[in-house]
């Protein structure tokens, strides 16, 4: 029924109001202004593929936070990463089981429900947004990735290839070989209008799964209070500054709350952790230089803070300028494998396995256990519901970062599925 509404509706496509936002081959194969770190080396070489022009690259990269960690750092330095937002890589997904079968964006609703909010899964939570950063207030955010090279310097590519889902027409997949690297930069919106770095994260692909890694300045209370105290000794003297020390400095039992989706068929997430909101300072020069000044460290199985039963794994806040956004929910999220991967398990996913009953279409957007990148090129992309020609990027082929599947260049060793696939 849903289809044959679906259908009428765009045969009558003059009285639609139409969104024009932004826009196996075996089954094993599935699966500005914060400092920059620099080198010698990345200075001399330089990139294997630019999405954006040089000038919007350089900018980026100036958001790159000074890290403890010389693998991250030397990742960070790289020439050959490369970046893209949600401009050069809009969020797309593929739809194969209806009367328009092709890659439609996420922004536009494909329902002819009235009351179907999206159309796609891929706007809400827990698939919408970074995440801890679905609640949060001027958070922006940037990706980029590099490719693992062969013994003789050759780029690795990913590769894609043929996939049919249960009832569709067969869409596509795509696996990264082992040792790709994908990062994101987190950052927050300050009072004087710049962005600020307040969190950077990374996905290494090894055999079988993907190692998380999240680098923040402050990974616990005691190193944001320590820093508070560095930067301004007299910070008893101000009433502000010495609550939110207090705050951090007094052991105390966290009010606990439960971060859950809504889907009725299958829940993609669920977790009950302590909350910890951190007060206001009413010092934007002080949270400036916390976030520009401070080296970033691993907040790999860290705690924030809390006692047994009411721990958290980062603080929120309520103020409209901190050391994390407002509304931030990240606390709910450990920085290990099996906890990140709870939400990317359902990357190229048809909708329907989460709610059968609801009238949306089409799959969660990715593969291989990343949302944010896909190999189709921009003019594939559908703004409107009315399918494109599917083709490939023509930049990432001809640059050799992106090929389709063979086995006898591809062995398994280096495209292995992922072990929840």
């Amino acid at each position: 029924m849903r289809y044959c509404i679906l259908m009428t509706l765009a045969c009558c496509a003059s009285v639609l109001s139409i969104s024009n936002r932004a826009m196996a081959a075996d089954r094993a194969l599935l699966s500005a202004p914060v400092r920059t770190v620099s080198s010698a080396g990345a200075q001399a070489a330089g990139p294997q593929v630019r999405l954006m022009s040089r000038e919007r690259e350089a900018t980026l990269r100036r958001a790159f936070p000074r890290v403890n960690d010389p693998q991250a750092a030397a990742l960070l330095a790289d020439p050959q990463l490369v970046l893209y937002t949600e401009t050069e890589m809009p969020k797309a997904y593929q739809f194969w089981d209806g009367m328009f079968p092709g890659v439609h964006s996420a922004e536009h609703n494909i329902s002819a429900n009235g009351r179907e909010p999206h159309g796609n899964g891929n706007r809400e939570f827990p698939w919408g947004a970074p995440a801890g950063t679905h609640r949060a207030r001027g958070v922006s955010s940037f990706r980029f990735f590099r490719l693992p090279q062969d013994a003789q310097g050759r780029v690795r590519p990913v590769v894609w290839f043929r996939q049919r889902g249960p009832g569709d027409r067969g869409g596509y997949a795509w696996t990264f070989p082992v040792g790709t690297v994908f990062g994101e930069v987190l950052a927050l919106r300050g009072p004087d209008g710049r962005d600020y770095t307040f969190e950077l994260r990374t996905r290494t692909r090894n055999r079988g799964y993907w190692s998380v890694d999240a680098f923040r300045p402050f990974p616990t209370a005691e190193s944001l209070s320590a820093r508070i105290k560095e930067l301004r000794p007299d910070w008893q003297q101000n009433s502000k500054l010495a609550q939110l020390v207090s705050h951090l400095d007094t052991p105390k039992k966290l009010p606990v709350q439960t971060l859950a989706d809504r889907m009725p068929a299958q829940r993609v997430f669920q977790e009950t952790m302590g909350v910890d909101n951190l007060p206001p300072v009413d010092d934007d020069k002080l949270i400036v230089e916390l976030l520009t000044g401070t080296t970033f460290r691993s907040a790999a199985g860290e705690v924030w803070r809390g006692t047994a039963g009411s721990t958290t794994c980062a603080p929120t806040t309520s103020a409209k300028f901190h050391v994390v956004p407002a509304g931030y929910d990240a606390g709910f999220i450990s920085i290990d494998d099996k906890s990140c991967m709870r939400c990317h398990d359902s990357v190229n996913l048809s909708v329907d396995n989460f709610d059968y009953g609801r009238d949306w279409y089409g799959r969660i957007r990715g593969s291989d256990g990343i949302f944010s990148f896909h190999p189709f090129s921009l003019d594939s992309i559908s703004p409107n519901g009315f399918p494109n020609r599917v083709s490939m990027r023509s930049e990432l082929e001809q640059a050799g970062l992106l090929e389709p599947f063979d086995a006898r260049r591809h062995p398994n060793e280096l495209y292995q599925s992922l072990v929840n696939d």
